[in-house]
């Protein structure tokens, strides 16, 4: 596609284009796309006249005013609204941010979903739906021998829940004899507060650990049995994205299209819980069964979540759109 997409977020960074070591959600859209990203602060110096391909993320801060720069620009150019966190998120807005927000849905050319279920809920404000996933340019060559000594939950690190299903699920599952580590919430001074709880949430036995960088939490993850992500709300599934590129195993919630689709053998309706002590007992204790759930992940990460996959299949799905629309 020869048009400049401009990508508005709320990454405080300086506008243009950038390349990444890691690719991930936008990262990989970024630099694939290619797209020009800008923060909300620098839309007027940076998007001039009219006509423009615009790909807008809904804002997580200081809503109405930058809702409201987001709707000054549908008139005159081509505008997709992206979603940050879980579909939900909005609803807990205030009404009038509610409101402007249902008001740019439905006079958007379309708005970027992560998973089919968010359309479930989406639909009814909005018509035009483009699948944007999550995706790597990072997976190991061979899957591990053996699994690791403990076992991962991974709560989420955005604020909607501490994670005490997964918890539960677990602490009711796993032997006794079987370390398990859960991730703090505790965050670098700085760290954008809207993001997390200032508090964690634990279980009696379970190890909290502090907040590490990426590659650390894929270490962490690597060197664990499996890991287990199991909660209502959800967002994106880069979660996992990256245990599917690792080999590792994760128990997580069926209507995340990446989970159900790299992890077919141990994704459930998130209150199933019988299943999911089922699965997570054997997957502590079955070892063949673990290192199979690990080979068929790495295998459908690389087949459906590699970034060059991922990306050309969006801005294709783009250009058609487009296409229909402009008819």
């Amino acid at each position: 596609m020869k048009q400049k997409v401009y990508y508005i977020s709320d990454w405080n960074v300086a506008p243009g284009h950038y390349t990444y070591e890691r690719h991930r959600y936008p990262q990989a859209y970024i630099e694939l796309g290619p797209w020009h990203i800008l923060n909300f602060k620098d839309i007027k110096q940076e998007i001039k006249g009219k006509g423009n391909l615009i790909v807008a993320n809904t804002p997580v801060n200081d809503e109405l005013r930058k809702l409201q720069m987001i709707n000054e620009l549908i008139p005159d150019n081509e505008v997709y609204i992206g979603i940050e966190g879980a579909v939900w998120d909005w609803c807990d807005w205030p009404a009038k941010e509610q409101e402007l927000y249902v008001e740019m849905l439905a006079k958007a050319d379309g708005v970027l979903y992560s998973n089919k279920c968010d359309i479930n809920m989406m639909r009814v404000f909005a018509t035009n739906f483009l699948q944007a996933p999550p995706c790597t340019n990072r997976c190991i060559e061979s899957v591990r021998e053996t699994p690791g000594e403990y076992v991962f939950i991974v709560n989420p690190s955005k604020r909607y829940q501490r994670g005490m299903i997964s918890h539960k699920l677990v602490y009711d599952s796993v032997p006794k004899n079987i370390p398990v580590y859960t991730l703090a919430y505790n965050r670098p001074a700085g760290f954008n507060e809207l993001l997390a709880f200032p508090d964690s949430y634990t279980m009696p036995g379970f190890k909290l650990l502090n907040y590490m960088q990426h590659d650390d939490f894929l270490s962490t993850a690597y060197n664990s049995k499996f890991g287990v992500d199991i909660h209502r709300d959800y967002s994106a599934g880069t979660v996992s994205v990256d245990f599917g590129s690792i080999g590792v195993p994760l128990v997580g919630n069926i209507e995340i299209d990446t989970q159900r689709e790299i992890f077919p053998d141990t994704s459930f309706e998130w209150n199933d819980y019988d299943n999911i002590k089922k699965c997570i007992n054997k997957l502590s204790t079955d070892i063949d069964f673990n290192l199979e759930v690990g080979r068929k992940a790495l295998e459908n990460t690389k087949q459906k979540y590699s970034s060059h996959i991922v990306v050309d299949k969006f801005m294709n799905d783009l250009s058609d759109m487009r296409k229909k629309i402009n008819k």
